[in-house]
């Protein structure tokens, strides 16, 4: 029942759930490796670490932060696409419009920290290397750009108006409206699953079943089941497209990773055709100069 429900709600994206079954139980056996920011400031102003060994720090938690991104959004996506087919599969009007919201959401994340990481570290992914090597012996490399990016992703939370811009975490909507491009009213439908989540005129107008001599008497009625064909059909494409879009971001994020002898190697992002992906062509095509 579950392929079912997964073919009709995600329509071609639902190539994606064998490969992420695949490649996620991989994914996890990483441990990653971090060090301390105050025992590296401490290294750096005492001057224990030659340049080299500054750029290889750098390089390890540039590359070990775009790991983790890439295979917690995968982890999540996965975990929300379930909760959609679940809720859908148990007529849940409310739980499949909180799933539906939860993936979009999730979506908007992962666009906000990964869209451009792929492309960034394939780039220069034979500098990464050299630095990772040690080779890189004179000028320190900035990878701050990048570095804020995942940082953003990974960190991000609501600390006050007095945290780090890098760190403080944007409206909701703001990391939604970023894949408009993608999945049109995005926005749109995102607003609409927040009333139904929330007490709202349209969290409790799906139960009015108004008398049909029209004398404004109503029944609260559990029609469930058709309120969710309903909403699936007003946007027929944005769970499917959503998916997509978050699944290339953090995949193409891996399939870049193989450059580096750091992460679990997953042989089967190399068999993907990427030629439909417009940034997935790029990045093949980077990786190969």
């Amino acid at each position: 029942m579950r392929d079912a429900t997964r073919k009709k709600l995600f329509s071609k994206a639902d190539l994606y759930f064998q490969l992420l079954e695949d490649i996620i139980p991989r994914i996890v056996t990483h441990r990653y490796t971090f060090i301390s920011d105050d025992w590296y400031k401490e290294q750096v102003d005492e001057g224990k670490l030659s340049p080299a060994e500054m750029n290889a720090v750098v390089a390890v938690d540039l590359l070990e932060k775009a790991h983790l991104a890439a295979a917690t959004s995968l982890i999540r996506i996965s975990r929300w696409a379930d909760a959609v087919c679940i809720m859908y599969e148990a007529g849940n009007y409310p739980g499949y419009a909180g799933a539906l919201r939860g993936l979009i959401e999730n979506g908007g994340d992962s666009v906000d920290g990964l869209l451009n990481i792929p492309a960034a570290l394939a780039t220069c992914h034979r500098r990464l290397n050299d630095m990772l090597a040690g080779k890189m012996t004179d000028a320190l490399a900035d990878c701050s750009s990048l570095e804020h990016m995942l940082d953003h992703y990974i960190h991000a939370g609501w600390a006050g108006k007095k945290s780090d811009p890098v760190r403080a975490a944007k409206a909701n909507a703001e990391y939604v409206a970023l894949i408009e491009k993608v999945v049109p009213s995005a926005l749109s439908l995102y607003h609409r699953l927040c009333a139904i989540v929330h007490p709202s005129n349209q969290s409790i107008g799906w139960l009015f079943d108004f008398d049909e001599l029209g004398d404004r008497r109503i029944a609260l009625a559990m029609n469930d089941a058709a309120k969710i064909d309903a909403l699936y059909a007003e946007f027929p494409t944005a769970i499917g497209q959503t998916f997509s879009l978050t699944c290339n971001c953090a995949l193409l994020t891996l399939r870049v990773l193989h450059k580096f002898p750091l992460h679990p190697k997953l042989p089967e992002l190399k068999k993907v055709d990427w030629s439909p992906v417009g940034v997935g062509r790029e990045v093949e095509q980077l990786l190969r100069n």
